[in-house]
């Protein structure tokens, strides 16, 4: 199972066009070790940017602290490219409420930072120590605006608080619904928001090792009830 990561650090704002209401932002940076001991080349997001990206099928997104829901969803890069060690988004931000305070917020100065989702495809590690992965290639779901973009642990901070239980609903009734008629925009939604929750059900497991007999557990007493 591919599991959904997130890197970013305090990035560039190169544009804010508050007539067109277009940012063009830097969404990571590449060659550079991470906190987590990683290293992406620039060219692990090529094929991706080609099959999924403004070009491709416009899979990718323009979201606010990684959450895939249509109401922190701010738009699409119209382009996405390398230049150098940077990953560059070029986004219309959408007229919604939420389009129009981050449109604002991105002029003032005070969104600055950005972290990328993804998936790694193809890694391995410098030398022979293993301190230091190197990511030749990922699968982008989106780009987000965050507050904290230098710490790549938010996603999981707070996993000890998560339920199992309802985690496992929650990815049943995702999975489920990717079985309906959906248009592209909320398949790839659910796309990300399977992958993030498949990623904390993982951080669980680490900390609860017993998590998978507990979760059949109340499954079964879940089923027992409405028979």
């Amino acid at each position: 199972m591919k599991q959904i990561e997130f890197k970013g650090e305090q990035s560039d704002i190169l544009d804010v066009d508050m007539e067109n209401k277009t940012v063009k932002a830097v969404w990571a940076r590449f060659g550079n070790v991470d906190l987590d001991g990683d290293i992406i080349i620039p060219e692990a997001v090529t094929k991706t940017i080609r099959e999924r990206g403004p070009k491709g099928k416009n899979l990718i997104w323009s979201l606010v602290d990684h959450c895939a829901e249509f109401t922190k969803a701010i738009g699409k890069p119209s382009e996405l490219y390398v230049e150098g060690d940077m990953l560059i988004a070029v986004t219309k931000i959408v007229e919604t409420e939420i389009g129009e305070d981050m449109i604002k917020l991105y002029n003032a100065g005070v969104v600055n930072q950005h972290s990328i989702g993804f998936s790694t495809i193809k890694s391995d590690f410098q030398d022979q120590k293993q301190n230091v992965r190197v990511i030749k290639e990922l699968k982008l779901y989106e780009g987000s605006a965050v507050l904290w973009a230098a710490n790549p642990e938010t996603p999981t901070l707070d996993v000890s608080k998560h339920d199992p239980f309802v985690l496992k609903l929650r990815l049943e009734a995702l999975k489920a619904a990717k079985k309906e008629n959906l248009t592209d925009e909320t398949f790839s939604l659910l796309e990300i928001e399977i992958k993030q929750v498949e990623t904390t059900l993982a951080a669980v497991q680490a900390l609860e090792p017993n998590y998978d007999l507990e979760i059949k557990t109340q499954l079964e007493l879940l089923k027992l009830k409405f028979i």
